[in-house]
């Protein structure tokens, strides 16, 4: 089922292949990229990245084939590629969930089955809305006219790795539906598949030039991207650093329009007055906080429980054996709900930051105590409490399967935990009582409430964060479309 997929790799790493401009892979004359297995530690190869040259040519494809073909103009036509461009995703979906898997540790059999198919839902939906837009019609006393969108242009993509093919989804999906242009740079943890769809994209019809992607690193693709003149959006999903570093490349070119999601640090509440089985709750929990190895900006990182200290207690102890129940393994098994952590850098970093909470007073509730063996970048699934102010896990995004679990005495103390940082993403509450669960929607601010079970909506809700989370725009929904469009006003005057 993943041959053509073990092909691929095998010719991409032949032949230096990275970088897909014009509808043609050719082989990379920038700065190499290590490509990594993090269930082994092990080498697959190394990829030349683009070269700043390559990133001129790029943009300059793509601004052609805006300007100079039919994309951006026939609505119909678009829509009908997408829709052969979601079919051909989905023919291929062990194919790019191996690639994702050997690459990024996304356990295989979720990768195929969420992932990818939430590439296809993408494409679907927003085919759906590029064949349906309709301006708004305006008239009076001085004339009359419409208000248009119109594709912005080229744009600039800057992807995270975590879940590689579905932020691609959720990006090219709408941007393409709208009629843009797009040079796509995969993070250099997991550019395989980011290629692998460039292909698809021209067997799926879609015109020379308008998917064009660029292995390569941060410091030099990543960079040219936000500064180039000729790009016109830059859209990033990452960390907060780098996000602001891509404002600061818009102000001192070309003052192109940036959209960043720039993660969280969601809370999971429990109100137990109103939860019948508080510990029923608690495999939605810990599948919230430890799926993808709590690689995820929407990750539960606190667990908040609110109620007396008896009820906490009888929670806690399922909760635990909870987490301790969650399979780690080998992202090809079929078993596996967790594979490893991205590279050895984040490895050492979440392991420091639970060994400072614990050396801080911070108690351990659960880490598993058996891993996979050899050199891949495990993680233990942990669960603490009591974990004291002032530590790195007290505030920052651990980004790892690590989750705290506090007990409130009152709901206002749980709003305040979420409302009072400046991350403001997603978080979950579970309440059974509905005028409850009104009273938690009004005071909870965030960009996702879900309630009584982990979510992140759908491809037809709007995801993106409030205060430091996000900024400008928002992922999937029909908000998603109208952020890769300008805004045109037509007038004409009353004779």
């Amino acid at each position: 089922m993943t041959e053509r997929a073990k092909t691929f790799v095998k010719e991409v790493l032949d032949g230096g292949l990275g970088v897909h401009i014009g509808g043609r892979p050719a082989a990379g004359e920038g700065t190499a990229v290590d490509l990594i297995n993090p269930a082994t530690g092990g080498l697959i190869g190394t990829l030349p990245g683009a070269s700043a040259d390559q990133v001129d040519e790029a943009v300059r494809t793509a601004r052609a084939s805006f300007s100079e073909g039919t994309w951006a103009q026939d609505d119909a036509g678009r829509a009908e590629t997408l829709r052969r461009l979601a079919d051909t995703v989905h023919a291929h979906a062990d194919d790019i969930a191996y690639l994702d898997a050997i690459e990024a540790g996304k356990v295989f059999h979720l990768s195929a089955a969420e992932d990818v198919e939430d590439v296809v839902a993408n494409l679907r939906y927003f085919a759906d809305l590029a064949d349906h837009h309709e301006g708004r019609q305006l008239q009076g006393p001085s004339g009359w006219g419409w208000v248009r969108g119109v594709p912005i242009g080229v744009v600039g993509v800057v992807l995270p790795w975590n879940f590689p093919i579905a932020m691609l989804g959720w990006k090219v999906a709408p941007a393409l539906a709208a009629g843009n242009a797009m040079v796509l740079k995969p993070s250099e943890d997991s550019v395989l598949s980011a290629l692998f769809f460039a292909e698809l994209a021209r067997e799926a019809g879609v015109p020379d030039g308008i998917v064009n992607v660029l292995a390569g690193d941060g410091e030099s693709v990543g960079q040219a991207l936000g500064r180039h003149d000729d790009v016109d959006m830059l859209t990033f999903t990452g960390s907060g650093e780098v996000g602001r570093l891509f404002l600061t490349y818009s102000a001192e070119s070309n003052l192109k329009r940036v959209s960043l999601e720039l993660g969280g640090r969601a809370a999971y509440i429990v109100d137990s007055e109103h939860t019948k089985d508080a510990g029923g709750t608690a495999g939605d929990i810990i599948g919230a906080a430890f799926g993808n190895a709590g690689q995820n900006c929407t990750a539960t990182s606190r667990i908040v429980y609110v109620g007396d200290e008896e009820g906490y207690r009888s929670f806690v102890d399922t909760l635990t054996d909870e987490a301790l129940a969650f399979s780690v393994g080998d992202p090809m098994s079929d078993s596996a709900a967790m594979g490893p952590v991205i590279n050895a850098e984040a490895r050492d970093r979440i392991v420091t930051w639970v060994d400072q909470a614990v050396e801080a007073g911070a108690t351990v509730l659960a880490r598993q105590p058996d891993l996979p063996e050899g050199d891949g970048y495990w993680v233990a699934p942990t669960l603490l409490e009591s974990v004291p102010e002032g530590t790195e896990l007290s505030t920052g995004e651990v980004f790892g399967p690590v989750a705290q679990v506090l007990r409130v005495d009152s709901r206002e103390e749980a709003v305040q935990l979420v409302n009072g940082e400046p991350y403001g993403l997603a978080s979950t509450v579970w309440c059974e009582d509905l005028a409850t669960a009104k009273w938690w929607t009004d005071q909870v601010k965030v960009g996702t409430l879900a309630l009584n079970g982990y979510s992140e909506g759908t491809v037809a809700t709007p995801f993106g964060g409030l205060r430091q989370s996000g900024f400008w725009g928002r992922d999937n929904g029909p908000e998603a479309l109208d952020g890769y469009r300008e805004l045109m006003t037509v007038w004409v005057s009353a004779p």
